[in-house]
């Protein structure tokens, strides 16, 4: 029985044919390559949880600490928040003269003034 001319490869086709041998050729390449890819974009996910400190002017604050929890009735809010974005936002505008740029996803350090009004706009995705 002749075999199937749809699973067959057509000679004329030049480029699907030069296709199949290089896939053949690379395979172990491009597994290895698929396994690199993987674990960057883990690499990547994993680092949208790591918050990013903004100051009052948008700038980003170096060597975020963690802050150590009081227990005990607190009266006064905090002067900063952590807050996840849930779009990209540009050069966003807060007060005179203050610009900030977020990425959507990423955990931000940012004063409670500049998360109460991203919440008030939609724009925070989770308080945290």
């Amino acid at each position: 029985m002749p075999a199937n001319p749809r699973t067959k490869r057509n000679p004329k086709d030049h480029t699907g044919n030069q296709k199949a041998i290089l896939a053949e050729q690379h395979a172990e390449e491009l597994a290895k390559r698929k396994d690199e890819i993987a674990m960057h974009q883990a690499q990547q996910k994993a680092g949208l949880d790591d918050p990013i400190a903004l100051d009052d002017k948008g700038r980003t604050i170096q060597n975020v600490s963690e802050e150590v929890a009081v227990e005990g009735p607190v009266d006064i809010p905090p002067e900063n928040v952590n807050i996840r974005i849930a779009c990209d936002l540009e050069k966003v505008t807060i007060g005179q003269g203050t610009e900030f740029d977020f990425k959507e996803g990423q955990v931000y350090t940012v004063p409670l003034h500049v998360a109460q009004h991203l919440d008030r706009l939609g724009y925070v995705w989770q308080w945290l």
